[in-house]
């Protein structure tokens, strides 16, 4: 048995295979999620399919020609196609119903057996995560996140196009500082304080850092003619946060969680609408004005 244990926002996934044909292997960022062992809180198997699952039970959700999930028994079931592979799944992913067990199966027509996979391939591996972090976890959001060198934990949150990777390269150049993630941040309420964590799902910087830090302000990007802050709070900055996550919309109960996740957040952490300009003088911007929102 061959095995892989990845850790990304404090949480570790260990993927086995019995079978010696199918070689597990890391990709892309997610080499730097690897750790060498651990408790696992996700266990997942990986193996051959040879058959496709029966997709009966309740669609819960399609997106598009990439993916279905289905609510199948007591459990869910992903079944992932793509256009040149024709309408069967070239993947398909089986979970207990608070995903913290399943079984990935690789159909072999689609994969060359003498070659390593990475069965957790994107988007497989971020929908997990979206739908651990959904049980009370945490909540994962589209944003850049900075470590300054005075330890202060900066999140820029933003739309593709709102300037999180703009603003990940501005800080990048500054001394003494760290870039967790230029577009997906996770966050999570432990040890009494707000952490955010890099994920492997980078944007256009390839940014992707497995470290984590307290997280000391949050900060709403937008485009403009000078460097501008404006104080958010009340439904609107939870509104404006929700927009801006990755939370599975067909739950319930995993909306009411980032509801009130963003609720309680917003407490303990100073939120405002940044208007920048994208040059140095922005990262200057923000760490005058952090005290003054703290």
């Amino acid at each position: 048995m061959n095995s892989l244990n990845l850790r990304v926002g404090d949480i570790t996934f260990a993927l086995t295979s019995e079978d010696p044909s199918l070689k597990l292997e890391d990709q892309c960022a997610a080499r730097h999620f690897v750790i060498a062992d651990g408790e696992a809180d996700v266990c997942l198997r990986a193996a051959w399919g040879n058959s496709h699952h029966d997709l009966t039970g309740e669609k819960l959700f399609e997106a598009g020609s990439l993916w279905r999930l289905y609510q199948q028994d007591e459990g869910y079931l992903f079944h992932f196609t793509a256009p040149g592979f024709g309408p069967l799944p070239y993947k398909t992913a089986r979970f207990n119903s608070d995903f913290t067990s399943g079984e990935v199966s690789l159909y072999g027509d689609y994969f060359r057996r003498n070659e390593p996979a990475y069965p957790l391939e994107y988007p497989l591996d971020e929908l997990l995560m979206v739908n651990l972090l959904a049980q009370g976890r945490g909540v994962e959001v589209h944003a850049c996140g900075v470590q300054d060198s005075d330890g202060q934990g900066y999140l820029f949150l933003g739309q593709s196009g709102a300037g999180k990777t703009t603003t990940a390269r501005l800080w990048q150049k500054e001394a003494g500082i760290q870039v967790l993630s230029d577009d997906r941040i996770i966050l999570r309420r432990l040890e009494g304080k707000i952490w955010m964590y890099g994920t492997p799902w980078h944007g256009e910087a390839e940014l992707a850092s497995p470290m984590r830090t307290p997280l000391t302000q949050i900060f709403l990007l937008r485009h403009g003619q000078k460097n501008a802050a404006v104080r958010l709070g009340g439904s609107e900055a939870v509104a404006r946060l929700m927009a801006c996550s990755f939370v599975p919309f067909y739950s319930p109960a995993g909306l009411d969680f980032a509801l009130s996740f963003f609720e309680q957040l917003i407490k303990v952490v100073p939120v405002s609408e940044l208007q920048f300009v994208p040059d140095e003088r922005a990262v200057e911007f923000v760490r005058r004005m952090v005290p003054q929102y703290a």
